[in-house]
């Protein structure tokens, strides 16, 4: 599959890579790859799929500022749920892998 290899990076050192397509979001890809990450809208409304982004370009779509501050998001804080990879990136996680293995609702 083209797209944007991403590195994810838990707070147990655990790491993963996967790959996003141009139009998939890190989480979409994530699960695709059977990575369940930290979710509950999938809309950019809640905050539950905040990750930080150490490197890489990207974009997100729409989301809500109480989701996501301006200051959070100038501090390198992305909704995995919104965020478009425009080259290969790395996102840190503040909780373990083991997290990631417990399908949602």
């Amino acid at each position: 599959m083209e797209g944007q290899t991403i590195t994810l990076i838990f707070s147990d050192g655990r790491s993963r890579e996967i790959v996003a397509g141009a139009f998939e979001t890190v989480e979409q890809a994530a699960r695709r790859g059977g990575i369940h990450l930290l979710t509950d809208c999938r809309e950019g409304a809640c905050g539950t799929c905040k990750a930080r982004c150490l490197s890489g370009k990207f974009f997100l779509i729409d989301y809500s500022r109480e989701a996501l501050s301006d200051d959070e998001a100038r501090a390198g804080y992305v909704l995995t749920c919104q965020m478009r990879a425009q080259s290969p990136c790395v996102v840190e996680f503040d909780y373990p892998y083991d997290r990631t293995q417990a399908k949602p609702a």
